[in-house]
């Protein structure tokens, strides 16, 4: 196969339906302020134009984004899929993997060209690396960046359980356990930790590759800003996970959401707006460095994190004593980094956009601020072995295709941050 599937000499994953969102640019470009920032330029390369008119432009119909699902493959019909605990150090294929006999994959329709060449791209990368480790020779670093580039890719890609077992994405033998549990190649740490992520995923039959997948939509008018603003909320019938437990469970090092109620979904928090979560006697779960009254301090590794006011001057309020209880206990609590975060001075490690899981923190001291309020300040330091916070290059959460999936859907989902 092509080393790279082209349309006009663009890469077939940069062509985002570029006629509907240039569609969408100009009707709120009409409507809108020009002070409004443009979309990236990143989703916005079209194929070059054949036709006489200087105004006319052809565009590729492909798109590594796809559309929001309306309806699931008969084989998808749980979304969200089992929601099993799994052993990465032992895996196994899930049920519903098992269930696809292999008669039935026989008969499946084959893996639409583009999808199955970009996925192949993935399994050729992973054995040449084991090629070349078999002939005790390190892997060359395309093969690695071939392999990462892939992985990111194929959170996006429109596939159905079918496909994942057509394609052996879920083997030990030659699927994405052989890069978070090999043995013989040396793969970068945060490939591994994509890689287990994306196997997650598929291996509970969570195929859809919506970031607001569990999520309905919607805006109202807020007077006090004097403009729409986000009224989105929990869609009832998605298999949501629950945030109610210490530790990393099924979350990954440097795992991103768009917002926060994406976060809520997947259980990587509790609360929809509250950025402590907990439970009286057991502590903190997790907590969200976001916006608020007072600047935490953020410096990476260290952090000093502030509880929330009270209206009872008597005591503190339900989060601030979860915080108090961790500090007590030494359980650890989960942290998630907001874009939107307020800090005092500079900050290297706020995402670009939306929330990303940066692992367990252990409470380590605290003092009040505010007697009045029952203001607490809390001193937290990050658990070692969990691989850098990732914040930077290589390893950079959110990725441009997790970037360019939110613009897609800041422009055609008309959603709003």
């Amino acid at each position: 196969m092509a080393d790279e599937l082209k349309i006009d000499g663009t890469p077939w994953w940069r062509n985002v339906n570029m006629a509907k969102i240039e569609k969408a640019q100009r009707l709120s470009q009409s409507h809108k302020p020009e002070s409004r920032p443009a979309s990236p330029p990143s989703i916005v390369a079209a194929a070059p134009s054949t036709s006489t008119s200087t105004s006319a432009v052809l565009v590729a119909p492909l798109s590594y984004v796809p559309q929001r699902r309306t309806k699931l493959p008969a084989e998808d019909t749980i979304e969200g899929g089992e929601r099993l605990e799994i052993d990465l150090r032992n895996p196994e294929p899930p049920r519903w993997h098992k269930d696809i006999s292999l008669d039935k994959v026989r008969r499946a329709p084959r893996v639409p060209p583009g999808i199955e060449e970009h996925l192949n791209k993935i399994m050729s990368g992973i054995k040449k690396c084991n090629e070349a480790a078999a002939r005790g020779l390190t892997p060359s670093p395309d093969e690695f960046k071939k392999i990462n580039d892939g992985i990111h890719r194929a959170f996006f890609l429109d596939l159905s359980a079918m496909a994942i077992r057509q394609e052996g994405l879920l083997y030990n033998d030659r699927g994405l356990p052989q890069v978070f549990n090999s043995t013989t190649v040396d793969y970068p740490w945060y490939i591994k930790e994509d890689a287990a992520e994306l196997y997650i995923k598929w291996w509970q039959k969570d195929t859809n590759p919506d970031l607001f997948r569990g999520i309905k939509l919607g805006r109202t008018r807020n007077d006090r800003i004097g403009r729409e603003s986000a009224a989105d909320k929990l869609d009832p019938k998605y298999n949501r996970k629950k945030g109610d437990f210490h530790g990393n469970g099924h979350l990954r090092n440097g795992q991103w959401w768009p917002t926060q109620l994406c976060a809520v979904r997947d259980g990587a928090h509790s609360a929809t707006v509250a950025g402590i979560c907990g439970r009286a006697g057991e502590g903190a779960f997790s907590c969200v460095m976001s916006g608020g009254s007072y600047p935490n301090i953020d410096k990476g590794d260290e952090v000093w994190y502030y509880g929330t006011e009270s209206d009872d001057p008597s005591r503190p309020t339900d989060s601030t004593h979860h915080m108090i209880e961790s500090c007590k206990l030494k359980t650890p609590v989960r942290m998630l980094r907001a874009s939107k975060m307020i800090t005092k001075g500079s900050n290297d490690y706020k995402p670009k956009e939306g929330m990303r899981y940066d692992g367990l923190y252990k409470v380590v001291g605290y003092e009040v601020k505010d007697l009045a309020k029952q203001v607490h300040l809390f001193h937290l330091v990050r658990e070692p072995d969990q691989g850098p916070i990732r914040n930077s290059s290589p390893a950079v959460r959110p990725t441009p295709e997790e970037l360019d999936a939110l613009a897609k859907a800041k422009i055609e989902k008309q959603y709003l941050a």
